[in-house]
């Protein structure tokens, strides 16, 4: 145990560690005690998913704490989750009971009276999500000067979750917010098990003077790293054209393909579909699906020992929990290990399953991102993931939650499913794009490439919440304090006096706000039920939600459009259901168990691809490594995609003549790819966008050229192509911008224009 920072420790707390039998201080812990105790700047500390971040902040925070009068709130730990609240709870409670030191807890499962009781005799650290925060400011306002008047500390966990998105700008406002109530300037500390660039997180802490943020890294050279990727194929989607297809194995499906020739190949799925089946799939038994053949992977390999199964939809979770809940029904086990967690499975039985993963008995969690954060849910010896992930961040945040012990390795089982290949499969498909996305992130993930964080975004909507918040909090305001407020000191910098007067007058128009003889800012009507309403405080988007019961407990909840109707079955809680009835005034779907169903539709949609993700795939598909990771499927299904590449050209040239045009491979990134397609419908030019691909109803590749050379003649506005994107209005409170102003954000935040120039120039000179 490093002596020196043990001795800079607050006697209770020096206490507290032996009582709890710690051994050692970790190096990450020994810099962070040194950093906040002998400085006065900000701390960001990086370190991996139980590298005992928490203890690394906390540790000096308590001291510090400890030294001082408990007459308000002293230091505030804001988490993303409430479960990691609850999780951080304990374990700061723990730290801080022999000192005296009271911890808190504020979100929407906390009672009103212990609420009352810390608004009466405020003290200690509070845990917080930013949405309570916002209650804060909205019930209390004229409270928060007294309430936070002490405050040393802010504690951001989980970092990463917050950079660049509509929550992150929310916290940053609510905390300019809380500087000038209380006219504090309160050390800022940041936790991140992962981070592309630092430097956005110091700017995250520090915006002003993010050289003051000292960035402590877990120096420890990390665990060794299992890692398999699987490939799977499904069975022939009707809707793209494969009704009646069977599904064929890895190895039939590259003897269907290497049947075509590369004009077959080009014409792929955009003739009629008059081709017969391959006899070979003809004569196949038919074989079980997809989740099938992962579910019995699953039951396998992970039914005696304690995993996390990460998936990109809620559907596929229930999809997948179903499969496996009758596997172990028909094997007769007599403990059920599998269970299920996401955002819409009722309150209680996540906390089951965190329960269950955290007691020693062989658990396997199928989950969504609720279980990517910190939560402290024991030891995990494995992770699964359905269908590769959007983003390297979230393939490194998710393997990181496996191998936290000492000497144990990360491992994870990576599911790539694709469709199998049919007669009305198109060209695209044949390369099996998330096979290449899978391959790709597992390549950059071992460069240590992450993502940078999102800078450029407006955030209108989220300015537009934080107006009306300002008003509800004061009762009133003139515009240019809001400017101040907002704008000058607040994270909305990017807005301009111009345009966030623009704004205002549109908010006007919609009377949520109107000016009074003083020349004060107040809400209007519309202004004053929007702020009442019980999900303000939260400045993303919500639905309507009915929550599912069976009896005396709650299952789920439903979107009010995914509501089966009365006699339906459905599968929530990886569970098969009927409903027998739906109280639409109490917002309730009453259910009995049943034998059969599907899963629901839940809200949601893709990912973007980084363009570096991109040309990643590229470099996959056009080389001739075969990765040892993957097993012989996914090796199978590699070189079939390198086949087709090879056959119809795409090693020698990005543009394909297709039927009634061309398709193009910029190899760009999904915000380039629709910012193309823009374009050609700008010059009145059909264009179709895939995973990877542009077609375009150009004549031949003499069309393209002229095509490429209209679009490097003509001066494009930015604004104006924004103005094409469709839907703008996407976020919480857009229906209120004003429409040259949703067309400014659309254009920054869904385009890519300097990345499609520099693609339309790439191709003319490979053309010329």
């Amino acid at each position: 145990m490093s002596q020196a920072a043990f001795a800079l420790l607050h006697e209770g707390v020096q206490r507290a560690i032996y009582d709890l039998g710690w051994k050692q201080i970790r190096p990450v812990q020994t810099e962070a005690i040194h950093a906040l105790l002998e400085g006065e700047g900000h701390v960001l500390i990086s370190a991996a998913t139980a590298g005992g971040k928490t203890e690394a902040a906390f540790l000096p925070v308590i001291s510090r704490l400890a030294a001082g009068e408990q007459d308000s709130i002293r230091a505030i730990y804001v988490g993303p989750l409430k479960a990691l609240i609850n999780d951080q709870f304990g374990r700061l409670d723990r730290l801080c009971e022999r000192m005296h030191i009271p911890v808190h807890r504020w979100h929407g499962d906390v009672t009103a009276s212990h609420k009352q009781a810390l608004r009466r005799d405020p003290s200690g650290i509070l845990l917080i999500t930013p949405e309570s925060l916002e209650s804060n400011f909205i019930n209390y306002g004229n409270q928060v000067p007294r309430l936070y008047r002490g405050l040393e500390f802010v504690v951001i966990d989980e970092l990463h979750s917050f950079l660049g998105n509509v929550r992150g700008v929310h916290l940053l406002s609510l905390l300019s917010r809380l500087r000038a109530a209380t006219g504090r300037q309160p050390r800022m500390i940041g936790l991140s098990a992962t981070l592309g660039d630092p430097e956005m997180g110091k700017c995250f802490l520090a915006p002003d003077a993010p050289a003051t943020v000292t960035h402590i890294q877990d120096a420890a050279t990390g665990r060794s790293i299992r890692f398999a990727l699987k490939g799977v194929l499904k069975t022939p989607d009707p809707a793209k054209g494969g009704s009646g297809a069977r599904r064929l194995t890895p190895a039939s499906a590259r003897e269907f393909i290497q049947k075509k020739s590369a004009e077959q190949l080009l014409a792929a799925g955009e003739s009629p579909r008059t081709e017969s089946k391959p006899a070979k799939a003809d004569s196949e038994p038919a074989l079980p699906d997809d989740l099938d053949d992962i579910a019995e992977d699953l039951v396998r390999h992970l039914a005696t020992s304690t995993n996390l199964v990460f998936v990109n939809s809620r559907r596929t979770a229930e999809e997948l929990a179903v499969r496996l809940h009758d596997r172990v029904t028909k094997l007769k086990w007599p403990h059920d290990p599998f269970m299920i967690h996401h955002g819409s499975v009722a309150k209680e039985l996540r906390e089951e399953t965190e329960t269950a993963l955290k007691s020693g008995l062989p658990t396997t969690a199928i989950c969504s991102s609720t279980l990517e954060m910190g939560i402290d849910i024991g030891s995990v010896r494995s992770v699964g993931q359905i269908d590769p992930p959007w983003s390297v961040a979230s393939l490194v945040q998710r393997l990181g939650r496996s191998g936290r012990r000492e000497g144990e390795s990360s491992i994870m089982r990576l599911y790539v499913r694709e469709e199998s290949p049919h007669a009305g499969s198109r060209l695209t498909d044949l390369l099996f794009p998330d096979l290449l996305r899978g391959i790709a992130l597992t390549r950059l993930m071992r460069e240590k490439w992450l993502e940078p964080a999102e800078q450029q975004r407006m955030h209108l909507s989220t300015l537009v919440h934080q107006i009306l918040s300002w008003l509800r909090q004061t009762g009133g305001m003139p515009a240019a304090r809001l400017h101040a407020a907002l704008v000058v000191a607040g994270p909305f910098r990017k807005i301009g006096p111009a345009d966030f007067a623009g704004l205002l007058r549109g908010l006007a128009a919609h009377q949520l706000i109107e000016q009074v003889p003083t020349g004060d800012l107040i809400l209007a009507p519309a202004g004053e039920r929007i702020t009442a309403a019980k999900d303000f405080y939260s400045a993303f988007k919500g639905t309507e939600m009915f929550s599912v019961r069976h009896e005396k407990n709650e299952i789920g909840e439903l979107a009010f459009d995914a509501v089966p109707p009365v006699g339906q079955l459905v599968i929530l809680a990886g569970r098969r259901w009927l409903v027998g009835e739906i109280d639409a005034g109490a917002k309730t779907v009453w259910v009995t168990p049943s034998h059969g169903g599907k899963a629901p539709v839940f809200v949601g949609s893709g990912g973007e691809l980084h363009p570096r993700i991109v040309q990643e795939m590229k470099a996959v598909l056009l080389g001739d490594d075969e990765p040892s990771f993957l097993d012989e499927p996914a090796l199978e299904l590699l070189r079939t995609a390198r086949h087709v590449a090879h056959t119809v050209g795409l090693d020698k040239t990005d543009v394909l003549p297709a039927p009634g045009g061309v398709r193009w491979f910029p190899w760009a990134g999904t915000r380039c790819l629709r910012t193309l397609a823009l374009l050609a419908k700008a010059n009145k030019v059909n264009a179709e966008t895939d995973r990877l691909s542009l077609w375009l109803s150009v004549e031949g590749m003499g069309g393209f050229r002229d095509f490429l050379k209209l679009l490097t003649a003509t001066k494009y506005d930015p604004i104006a192509l924004g103005h094409l994107v469709t839907p703008r209005a996407v976020e919480k409170f857009d229906e209120f911008i004003p429409d040259e102003l949703l067309d400014q954000a659309a254009a920054i935040e869904r385009l890519a224009v300097a990345e499609a120039i520099a693609a339309i120039e790439g191709a003319r000179q490979r053309l010329s």
